[in-house]
């Protein structure tokens, strides 16, 4: 190693050369490494050699009695200064972390057994539509309960998303109780008892009905709905019911709403399409005119028009009697069989014949793509083996065609419903699920699964919030003593 000193200009460095092994290329990179003069800018003249060194002569060669000094000739870069600034997460308050995603989502305290509610509140925090009608909802407290309700939600809603800390959600539980005074039910010993998710999400609903009435920026036309809620959740259900002791009774259908479907377990529900078919179908007794007695009809359900998000509720509590108790008034149990749940749900077999003829413009024309891919990779049909789709096709699917061509010919295009595609299939994907812990719903502990992206969940248990994968949620089937789905919530998507 050779001490040499390099002047540049004015400015003087010192500098150790590496004779044994450098060569003239890595002499030019140490000087721009000191003086920022690009190397193709350098021009280096010293009394150890002559004329111009080309990058890859060793500097072994030169003649080192006379290397003491280099002169460089050149300007330097132009240090610019970064086109955006670096910022340190240690420097950023609560809620710039939390608006720049570098943490965990807040989490809600517990304020006397309302992880009923909490777990709730946190998978309709990941309905977009939804945050959007209460962000635009509009004033502040007054004396109108209702109006507190979805006020308080509203900014609780911002506090969460304005926060990395867990927060005390004490305005909104308030007016909840003062509105519903069944959530602020006391138990003998003291403290609020538990209540029921489900009841929660109906309360919720109901009263948000009222309140958001006007249409969003995402969501602008909310026709034939007169509500957000309405229209980002309702079902418009077709029922049927006929008379199961005589034939002379006419059929009558009619037209319902809803705003959740109902998996209903038997012993042999296994998936939660089964059990939302069989909660689509039962028996009642009502008068009828032409045996002039009460008399068993047969009820069924279908789906005529879709929302964005779909509520499923799994029935999983019932009321057992207990005769010979002392009070005689029952207990509430809860059924622990297990029920499997998809992460893709597809809605078509629920529907009326009217609403499927609208799905199979989008599921054919999807087959329609699928099928000519594969076409793509085989060898081409000879002439004669090529048959028209149309003549294999069962009358039931010929006159849904056509019910479909119709409808498409009409007003342009038919929807599903209110903010779907025009080719819309019918497929819904799990985004969250809240479940409960215990054998009776008024004991337990609930608690909300959402789906932040993909593969990728967070688990929010009250002010504890931590992240989990598909798999997790997949264990949420039931079965035993462990968390199991109470409550899925399902946004549609191709």
């Amino acid at each position: 190693m050779v001490a040499v000193t390099l002047k540049w200009g004015k400015q003087t460095f010192p500098l150790e050369i590496d004779l044994m092994n450098g060569t003239v290329a890595d002499l030019r990179a140490q000087i721009y490494s000191l003086t920022f003069v690009p190397i193709e800018r350098q021009k280096l003249m010293s009394k150890a050699w002559k004329g111009m060194l080309k990058d890859d002569v060793a500097l072994s060669t030169l003649d080192t009695s006379k290397l003491t000094q280099i002169m460089l000739m050149g300007s330097a870069e132009e240090i610019r200064a970064p086109a955006q600034k670096t910022i340190f997460t240690e420097d950023l308050s609560s809620s710039e972390l939390a608006s720049a995603g570098v943490t965990y989502p807040a989490g809600l305290v517990n304020l006397g057994n309302t992880c009923y509610m909490n777990a709730t509140l946190q998978c309709l925090r990941y309905a977009p539509d939804f945050r959007d009608a209460l962000k635009e909802y509009k004033g502040g407290l007054s004396a109108d309960l209702a109006h507190n309700f979805t006020s308080s939600l509203r900014d609780m809603y911002a506090q969460l998303d304005a926060n990395i800390d867990s927060i005390p959600p004490m305005m909104f539980v308030d007016t909840l109780r003062r509105a519903f005074p069944q959530f602020a039910q006391q138990q003998p010993r003291g403290g609020y008892m538990q209540q029921d998710s489900d009841e929660f999400v109906s309360a919720l609903f109901n009263t948000l009905a009222r309140q958001l009435k006007a249409p969003t920026t995402s969501i602008q036309n909310i026709s034939p709905a007169d509500n957000m809620i309405d229209a980002l959740f309702g079902l418009e259900m077709e029922e049927r019911l006929e008379c199961t002791e005589t034939d002379a009774e006419p059929i009558t259908t009619k037209k319902e709403k809803a705003l959740k479907l109902v998996c209903n377990i038997t012993k042999d529900t296994n998936h939660i399409s089964e059990g939302i078919t069989v909660g689509l179908e039962g028996t009642i007794e009502k008068n009828s005119e032409i045996l002039g007695r009460n008399a068993v009809w047969k009820k069924s359900m279908k789906i005529n028009r879709l929302p964005k998000y779909i509520c499923v509720q799994f029935m999983r509590f019932y009321w057992k009697l207990t005769p010979e108790s002392r009070d005689h008034t029952g207990v509430k149990c809860k059924m622990l069989r297990p029920i499997s749940f998809p992460q893709i749900l597809d809605v078509f077999p629920f529907c009326s014949e009217e609403l499927k003829a609208v799905l199979k413009v989008g599921r054919d024309k999807n087959a329609d793509l699928i099928l000519n891919e594969f076409k793509d990779k085989k060898p081409e049909a000879k002439e004669d083996e090529n048959v028209d789709m149309e003549q294999d096709l069962s009358e039931e699917d010929k006159a849904a065609l056509e019910m479909a061509k119709t409808m498409s010919m009409a007003n342009g295009r038919a929807s599903a419903g209110i903010g779907l595609s025009l080719d819309f299939q019918g497929n819904y994907e799990l985004f969250a699920v809240v479940t409960h812990k215990g054998r009776s719903a008024d004991s337990g502990h609930y608690i909300g699964w959402a789906r932040v992206k993909d593969d990728d969940w967070l688990c929010f248990d009250d002010d504890n919030v931590s992240p989990c994968k598909t798999e997790d949620i997949q264990k949420l089937k039931g079965g035993g003593d462990w968390h199991m789905a109470y409550l899925t919530f399902y946004r549609a998507k191709n």
